[in-house]
């Protein structure tokens, strides 16, 4: 192994792992400790710091909290793509908006599709559910669609409300939808006005407060309840569907799906439940 360029021990991995519980929820088991080492070196270098432990004193100190959003931003990972697990669009597309046309044209449903995309990161996700949102829609129907993207990651909502991506990132994007709601230029993918203008980046902390008071018709949570336990998954889940509108529509990553197995919910897809009945306060 390459020697370090600054003494890691035991315990700073340790100390470090219990604050990045503490602020995120994510569980870190042992396996990761040289991502930790190799993620928060590079902000011993930008600080000019000289070990971990000095690191970690200033995380302590009372000039602490606007280095822990950067420490936050190190620490979180951000896999995604555009159209991940394509199959929760298709049933969204095929269910849950079919369903929402029908009832408008009825006159049961107003013209209002509300989504939540939380743990957004850079944005590929919410701008994949308003292709998809937009695309279903009938032309100049006037439809009021909101989409709330979150993340605890600054540095990604910043990224995701330029709406700018490489060339290749809109690779897995339908010819239908990229025709309409992308434009290359200078090898960037630039998403469109349109698309731009029914996304709205907000930062939240999944394990804190939500200031949000609106209900969904669907929440996105995918991929993201596997880092943590499974007292705080259950939590979470409930805190979800408590923002569900009637019959609204909880998608997760394919390997999230037993954890969402609880009164209220029942499956309707891969990874897709729906609400059932109202839910009795979190416990």
């Amino acid at each position: 192994m390459e020697k370090r360029q600054f003494k890691f021990r035991r315990k700073d991995f340790n100390e470090l792992r219990a604050i990045v519980c503490d602020r995120t929820g994510i569980q870190l088991k042992d396996g990761k400790e040289e991502m930790v080492y190799t993620r928060i070196s590079r902000r011993l270098r930008a600080l000019d710091l000289e070990d971990f432990r000095a690191y970690l004193n200033l995380l302590k100190s009372k000039d602490g909290d606007s280095e822990a959003i950067d420490f936050v931003n190190a620490m979180t990972t951000n896999l995604t793509r555009f159209f991940r697990e394509g199959h929760h669009f298709t049933h969204m597309r095929e269910d849950v908006l079919q369903s929402k046309v029908e009832g408008a044209r009825a006159g049961v449903f107003d013209k209002k599709i509300r989504v939540w995309s939380a743990a957004c990161s850079s944005g590929m996700e919410p701008y994949s559910i308003g292709m998809t949102i937009l695309a279903s829609l009938p032309k100049h129907a006037n439809w009021d669609v909101r989409i709330l993207a979150t993340d605890i990651d600054t540095n990604m909502l910043e990224r995701g409300e330029t709406g700018i991506y490489r060339e290749q990132d809109v690779d897995e994007v339908p010819p239908q939808l990229a025709e309409r709601f992308v434009t290359i230029k200078d090898k960037k993918a630039h998403m469109s006005e349109e698309l731009k203008s029914i996304v709205n980046f907000k930062h939240l902390n999944l394990m804190e407060s939500w200031p949000i008071k609106q209900k969904f018709d669907v929440i996105f949570c995918r991929n993201v309840m596997i880092y943590f336990d499974k007292e705080t998954q259950r939590k979470l889940v409930r805190r979800f569907m408590e923002l569900l509108d009637e019959q609204g529509v909880l998608y997760v990553g394919h390997a999230e799906s037993l954890t969402v197995a609880q009164p209220g919910l029942v499956p309707v897809g891969r990874s897709a439940f729906r609400m059932t009945s109202k839910l009795e306060a979190v416990g």
